[in-house]
């Protein structure tokens, strides 16, 4: 059992607008039980690993929208939701070198979603949101095969459909309120459930002191629910495709010291629709990373340090790709920590070089060259001890 409160407000600069602030006081109280069953035996002289069982979670969400803390709320959305699902992967050693795994889940999802609207609350404004009664059937595939030439070299691949239901709070933040002209217009609480089919292939190399994975891999997505920074709800998209490759390494050079690293390419575009052939906003085309770990003394005594690294990308509300990028970026982190017995320490300092920079920012619809950023901080210093028990 969970159970989750928040209270969170905006505040705007015209107390005398009914657009001046917002409060919200929320509750998510979700049981869930979540039993599964580990089997590993032979089957016909053949090594086997299941992993099967059951999910079931209920969940119930309430949430009251009033202009300040204290006033009448002029939204209350009551929704409940309730998902059993069933799952079972295998693994089967086919040969002494090569693995064959597979798996399936089925899950259904039945939701009841309601809002109260009070438009005699102060400074209310909107208009009750059509109300939902939903159940879904969804199902999630899996296969892959892992062959291993010998010690040193292994090949995998796996190929997917998976999925993603919207969550309670996802919908009561979706369907427009407003027209063009602030006409207050009905919400809606029917977001659709993501889907992707996948497929993934790479190698992996373990070679004495050095071990590298690298892969490739191509997604595409239907429905991605995607958040409207402008319009403030959730929406889902066109079909887009997500599609790259991922490497990662290490080396250890000697009993105290390794060195790692990783390097990603990733794409993201709308494959369909006004957009279609455009960059999805807010991906980095190139990422990487680079580091070094010395354990100077038995554990007691450990240096960390690590460089990571992004390319551009495109601001947030702009699927068209015409406005200015996040600028690319990097910063170094160092720390030292060590543990003994039960009790560890850090002390760590990120943003060692003070860099400025942002990661999210989102693009005015109606100014070209305006936009809002969120810096990041600068260099940053923290401290850490505690023990285990």
């Amino acid at each position: 059992m969970r159970d989750k409160k928040q209270q969170l407000g905006f505040f705007g600069t015209n107390p005398g607008s009914s657009f001046a602030s917002t409060y919200v006081d929320a509750s998510l109280l979700t049981w869930s039980i979540t039993p599964r069953l580990s089997v590993k035996n032979e089957i016909f002289g053949i090594p086997s690993s299941i992993l099967t069982g059951i999910d079931y979670y209920d969940a119930t969400f309430h949430q009251d929208r009033s202009a300040f803390k204290g006033l009448t709320p002029f939204h209350r959305y009551d929704l409940a939701q309730q998902t059993l699902a069933g799952y079972w992967q295998q693994s089967i050693g086919l040969l002494p070198t090569t693995d064959f795994s597979y798996g399936v889940r089925v899950q259904n999802t039945n939701l009841t979603a309601r809002d109260r609207f009070d438009g005699t609350a102060p400074f209310a404004f909107g208009t009750e949101a059509l109300p939902l009664d939903s159940s879904e059937t969804q199902y999630a595939l899996h296969v892959g095969l892992e062959h291993r030439f010998n010690n040193v070299f292994t090949v995998f691949g796996r190929a997917a459909r998976a999925f993603r239901t919207p969550d309670v709070d996802e919908r009561v933040s979706s369907g427009p309120a407003f027209d063009a002209f602030f006409t207050p217009i009905p919400g809606t609480f029917n977001l659709k459930t993501q889907t992707s089919h996948d497929i993934e292939g790479g190698f992996r190399i373990k070679a004495g002191a050095f071990q590298m994975q690298s892969s490739i891999y191509n997604m595409d997505l239907e429905n991605e629910i995607h958040f409207n920074p402008v319009l403030f709800y959730n929406v889902n998209l066109d079909p887009t495709r997500r599609y790259g490759s991922e490497t990662s390494a290490s080396l250890r050079v000697s009993d105290t010291v390794t060195l790692r690293g990783g390097m990603a390419y990733t794409r993201a575009v709308f494959r369909e629709g006004a957009f279609a052939g455009n960059d999805v906003p807010l991906v980095s085309h190139y990422t990487g990373n680079a580091g070094v770990t010395w354990n100077i003394w038995q554990n007691y005594l450990v240096f960390d340090a690590t460089l990571r690294a992004w390319s551009e990308r495109i601001m947030d509300n702009d699927q068209a790709n015409t406005r200015s990028r996040i600028p690319a970026s990097a910063t170094a982190d160092l720390k030292l920590s060590g543990q003994y017995d039960r009790f560890f320490w850090s002390l760590s300092v990120n943003n060692l070089f003070n860099a400025l920079y942002y990661d999210y920012a989102i693009a005015s619809s109606f100014t070209p060259g305006r936009f809002s950023a969120y810096p990041l901080p600068g260099r940053t210093y923290m401290v850490k001890a505690g023990a285990t028990f």
